[in-house]
């Protein structure tokens, strides 16, 4: 099953491959080996909605408030595109501020812009001066009006000494309702490196939005979309990118990193990926937890004919939600292993969520790894504190929920950010692989 493009998206294309590469080939004829952007997760001192007085408690519920919102997001854009054949919406990435946001800066003078890091969306886009309905952006707008580097994307070229440019409008829509519209243009866009000093890339297609369709306070100021759209800030920049994520329940962490381009970290094993409705999809295989392997059927995650199914690996989405029979075989094993030496606490408004009282890191102690298998040989293994979060001072929850495929149709799987840390995950786009390479973030900084 092929990707299908938006009609925006092959404007685009054709637009990228005429001006946007002419304008970098004048502006810089070589591009950056290594660019490199800190980010921030959402329980960072760092992070721009950081609440001091937050409990686990507080942070957990919130996790799962965040991760429902974002399956019902990701199964509405896969309904709308098996309908339509394509995806006109896309799923927003917060409504709750629990999100990775990557730091980088925009024009000349640079202005730095926190914005989500997404593997689901299309482009990278900020909130520009003049802006409506952006009263609690992060930190400075972006005016293109200052910046002596920003140019316009014209409707019709515009190439000539008093051409006026009708500038290509930008906008884009989600599943919650929420939009964010204004103009598209190309401007530089600043990096950090990994020895401290800055790299820069020139000629950027990125979206200005000057109107902002929600009433939210984001925290943030747009976001870096990095699927296989030719629109996207990882396909402009070609070859590759890898995010590493460290431990999220560690306020203090500051390793976490993406990196783009060419010096991308594409280490470990590897698995085939495949793009539908501009999720990355990987064929998962199989689940261990220790030694012994769940009796999987070998086509439980298997993308269907029909374009129901499969597994996705997902920056948006916090928590891991395995289709209902898989769920129920790893519920169960772990029931088995735990339930007869802890007891076990259920809440009312989350009631598939497996809890126990105790500590993870007092308790859990030897609690074989789950393991999950990937096509060729790659695995992502989960140790207790991927496993498992601690939901308050006495209890600890299992980080695996249900899809709840209660219409009968298959439901993708989604591999979310708990089960991806302490690793670095590198995306091969020229050899469609993803890489998975277990490692402390900060191994990767020097």
């Amino acid at each position: 099953m092929a990707f299908a493009y938006e009609p925006l998206h092959l404007l685009l294309l054709l637009y990228f491959s005429t001006c946007f590469l002419s304008s970098t080939s004048t502006t810089s004829s070589v591009k950056p080996q290594r660019l490199v952007s800190k980010l921030i997760h959402p329980g960072s001192v760092h992070h721009p909605h950081y609440k001091p007085n937050e409990t686990t408690k507080d942070r957990m519920e919130l996790d799962v408030q965040h991760s429902a919102t974002r399956l019902a997001y990701i199964k509405a854009r896969i309904e709308n595109s098996l309908v339509s054949n394509e995806y006109t919406a896309s799923a927003f990435p917060s409504s709750t501020g629990r999100t990775i946001l990557a730091n980088i800066s925009i024009g000349q003078p640079p202005t730095p812009q926190l914005v989500i890091m997404d593997t689901a969306s299309d482009i990278l886009w900020v909130m520009c001066a003049p802006c409506s309905n952006c009263d609690h952006h992060s930190g400075q707008l972006f005016d293109p009006s200052k910046s002596s580097t920003y140019s316009p994307l014209c409707n019709t070229p515009c190439d000539f000494k008093g051409c006026k440019c009708d500038p290509l409008p930008f906008r884009i829509s989600y599943v919650d309702s929420s939009s964010a519209s204004g103009t598209y243009g190309h401007d530089m866009v600043l990096f950090e490196t990994t020895d401290e000093g800055t790299s820069q890339m020139w000629g950027v297609l990125f979206g200005c939005g000057h109107n902002i369709g929600y009433n939210r306070d984001p925290g943030y100021n747009g976001i870096l979309g990095l699927n296989y759209a030719p629109s996207s800030l990882a396909t402009q920049i070609g070859q590759g990118f890898s995010y590493c994520i460290g431990n999220l329940a560690d306020q203090y962490y500051s390793y976490n990193q993406l990196i783009l381009g060419e010096g991308a970290d594409l280490e470990g094993y590897s698995t085939p990926f495949q793009v539908h409705y501009g999720f990355y999809y990987v064929t998962m295989e199989g689940i261990s937890v220790g030694e012994r392997r769940l009796d999987i059927a070998p086509e439980t995650f298997e993308i269907k004919e029909d374009g129901t199914g499969g597994a996705i690996i997902d920056t948006g989405c916090t928590l891991t939600y395995l289709v209902d029979g898989v769920h129920e075989l790893l519920y169960r094993e772990v029931r088995n292993l735990l339930g007869k030496s802890f007891r076990q606490a259920i809440f009312e408004n989350t009631p598939w969520m497996l809890c126990y009282y105790g500590s993870i890191s007092r308790d859990l102690v030897g609690f074989p790894v789950v393991t999950f298998h990937f096509s060729d040989g790659a695995d992502l293994a989960l140790d207790s504190g991927s496993f498992f979060h601690q939901f308050n001072d006495k209890v600890f929850c299992m980080t695996i929920g249900p899809v709840n495929d209660l219409d009968n149709r298959s439901k993708p799987s989604v591999i979310g950010l708990l089960a991806q840390q302490s690793y670095n995950v590198g995306y091969d786009l020229d050899n469609h692989l993803v890489y998975f390479q277990r490692i402390d973030c900060e191994l990767l900084s020097g």
